[in-house]
């Protein structure tokens, strides 16, 4: 299963031919110290919930000297003939502070997925990162974190008996981040989480986003995410969900 995954975090081959947007953009090259986006788009699920339904992103971002915050909500909902065949809400704060190229930083974090046995999961913890590589076009980094994880499940875990559980996950994550051309980028994020839980109680989640800019606001974002479970919490759920998204874009 995890050869799949390596297969699946190829960087895609196909290039997306467009003209240069010729809008004047004074100190185009100087970051600003807010970012924020919205998407909003279609996506086509398999695994624990199949269906088609609507899928919801917001990314914010604030720089202040050696500081960061970053925040993203993402959700997903869909119905089928009256019935909820779709429900998932993560959220993550991160508060940063770099010493480059080095980086700590503590997570909070919150996850919701019935569909999963998960009615709510709470996490935070601190981490510590490195930028391997860092330039104008390409940057890639690797980050290790500790969570304490509170679990309020829809079903009896096979680990505590309840539907309640506690313990903590090892994170190790690679993200890379790399822009082709003025209006065309990729970003992948490759996450190992190995729990306390149990011997062999891991998962792995893999999201890719390639974003093609059409104007100085609007973009085309396709996304690929697939979160694979070695342990499921009910023997009918699936180890590997996946998730192929096409949205529309909007920063602010």
């Amino acid at each position: 299963m995890l050869k799949k995954l390596t297969l699946i975090s190829l960087i895609p081959s196909v290039v997306f031919a467009q003209e240069e947007c010729k809008c004047k953009e004074d100190n185009k090259d100087k970051e600003k110290p807010q970012e924020f986006s919205l998407s909003l788009g279609y996506v086509q699920t398999t695994g624990n919930s199949e269906t088609n339904t609507i899928n919801l992103k917001s990314d914010y971002k604030y720089k202040f000297d050696s500081k960061r915050i970053y925040f993203n909500l993402n959700g997903i909902y869909g119905t089928s003939k009256g019935e909820k065949t779709a429900e998932e809400i993560s959220g993550n704060l991160r508060l940063e502070k770099r010493y480059l190229p080095y980086f700590v930083f503590w997570d909070i974090n919150y996850y919701r997925n019935p569909f999963q046995s998960y009615e709510h999961s709470v996490k935070t913890g601190p981490g510590l990162g490195i930028y391997l590589y860092e330039s104008k076009k390409a940057k890639l980094s690797l980050a290790y974190y500790l969570y304490y994880v509170y679990n309020k499940l829809n079903a009896p875990s096979p680990f505590s008996n309840t539907d309640e559980e506690k313990y903590y996950l090892h994170n190790i994550e690679e993200r890379f981040k790399i822009k082709f051309t003025k209006n065309l980028k990729l970003k992948q994020k490759l996450i190992y989480k190995l729990t306390s839980r149990k011997m062999q109680d891991y998962f792995v989640y893999f999201e890719s986003s390639l974003i093609n800019a059409l104007t100085k606001h609007l973009a085309l974002e396709i996304d690929y995410v697939a979160t694979y479970q070695n342990i499921p919490i009910e023997a009918d759920i699936k180890r590997l969900d996946t998730k192929f998204s096409t949205l529309i874009q909007y920063s602010f």
